[in-house]
């Protein structure tokens, strides 16, 4: 029997604990469900792919190609060597005017002053900014997640205090229809009460059309359905550590990367390219020129070298190119250091405001016990028949404004203690 009741109170237990939903969830859930989450994905197969054609740079080059023309003249003899020649026995005929060539070149890079490399450098450098950049893009989500979360709460609790009030007020009309079937009290008494009553219950559907809105847009951002699910207030805790973290740093930092590597590749484009080659091809006129003169038969021809290249144009734009790096890298420290002391006074102005908080909130619990005090005199005054009802609703107000304050107090400091977490990004 001891093992039956563990495993219902065991069962009953990990069902209310999947019937709760966290703030970190549903950024989580937001998160995964946002479209952008994809960009990441897309990010590494371009990255790869460019990477990989950057690579294949190192690889021999090979082009293949055909050529036939026809020219208007070819080299040639003199007339008297080339009557000298005849008389020897040999058929000079010269070089034909029409010339055919199938041929393969193939050239393989030694070395390339790092422009591969510093390429391949630059892709992973703006990898890595592109990366960020979909960061600082996400993190924007958990200020929305946390707006729409707190507002639940906010009008969950206040729902529950305005219940209480209705309660309150309906407890207080059966005493007073009691009077006034004794003939102490007035119909005017019971409407005026009644009037109350209604207002009241007005004000719970605004605020339950107001929470399914935010439910609505809650679940629109995590993708799946929070119905029957309560969301868990979080803890009053705030950061100890106040260290800036934030995805905006990272970016700024991941684009002065890829400057450095711009500058590297500005750097390798004024050295020089030397690269082994070989070409070969089969067609008439061939490498021997003599042979050529008196036959015109097609010969295989090929030849292997060293090849040099240096482009001393790149060094017109040197200089500039450098200055102009170096001036947007310049541009992005300072992009950082104003991040940073915006941040520092957006977290000092939500610290001020946690701390203006925590005052209200120790005068919230004062107020509402006096407003509490007022209204149990004027109920115990109806009890005994002094009837004033428009005085027992005004208290019965007041009480119930303290409350809603308590409540907006309470749930405004947790948000400001996780708008500080998100300022500061822990």
């Amino acid at each position: 029997m001891k093992r039956i009741f563990t495993l219902i109170t065991s069962i009953v237990m990990l069902m209310t604990a999947q019937a709760q939903v966290t703030l970190e969830q549903c950024q989580q859930l937001a998160r995964e469900n946002y479209p952008l989450i994809r960009q990441y994905g897309l990010i590494e197969q371009s990255s790869r792919y460019t990477l990989d054609n950057l690579k294949h740079s190192w690889l021999p080059q090979v082009n293949m190609s055909a050529q036939a023309t026809y020219q208007n003249q070819t080299p040639d003899f003199p007339e008297q060597m080339k009557a000298m020649i005849t008389a020897g026995g040999i058929e000079m005929k010269g070089i034909a005017k029409d010339q055919y060539r199938i041929q393969l070149d193939v050239s393989q890079k030694i070395y390339d002053g790092g422009k591969a490399s510093s390429e391949q450098a630059i892709t992973r450098a703006q990898d890595q900014e592109q990366r960020a950049q979909t960061d600082v893009d996400l993190y924007s989500l958990n200020m929305r997640v946390c707006d729409l979360f707190f507002g639940v709460l906010l009008m969950d609790e206040r729902i529950k205090q305005t219940q209480q009030t209705l309660a309150m007020l309906n407890g207080n009309l059966d005493k007073l229809q009691s009077h006034v079937r004794g003939g102490i009290a007035t119909s005017a008494d019971e409407s005026q009460l009644r009037a109350e009553i209604m207002s009241v219950q007005q004000n719970k559907t605004n605020m339950e059309w107001n929470r399914n809105s935010y439910r609505h847009m809650l679940e629109i951002l995590t993708g799946r359905s929070l119905e029957g699910e309560e969301l868990v207030k979080p803890d009053a805790i705030e950061p100890t550590n106040l260290e800036n973290n934030r995805p905006e740093l990272r970016l700024i930092d991941a684009r002065i990367h890829t400057l450095q590597a711009q500058e590297k590749a500005v750097n390798a484009q004024v050295l020089p390219v030397i690269s082994a080659f070989g070409q070969a091809f089969y067609g008439y006129p061939g490498y021997n020129s003599f042979e050529n003169m008196t036959s015109r038969k097609w010969s295989l021809n090929a030849m292997v070298g060293l090849r040099a290249t240096w482009s001393l144009s790149s060094l017109y734009d040197r200089k500039n190119n450098l200055n102009r790096l170096s001036t947007q890298r310049e541009q992005a420290q300072l992009q950082r250091e104003v991040f940073i002391v915006n941040n520092s006074l957006e977290a000092s102005r939500n610290n001020d405001e946690i701390a203006r908080l925590r005052e209200l909130i120790k005068s919230d619990a004062t107020i509402v016990s006096l407003r509490r005090d007022v209204r149990l005199a004027e109920e115990s005054k109806l009890r005994n028949g002094v009837i004033d009802i428009h005085r027992l609703v005004e208290r019965i107000t007041d009480e119930d404004n303290a409350v809603q304050q308590q409540i907006i107090h309470s749930i405004e400091l947790l948000k400001t203690i996780y708008d500080l977490k998100n300022t500061i990004n822990q």
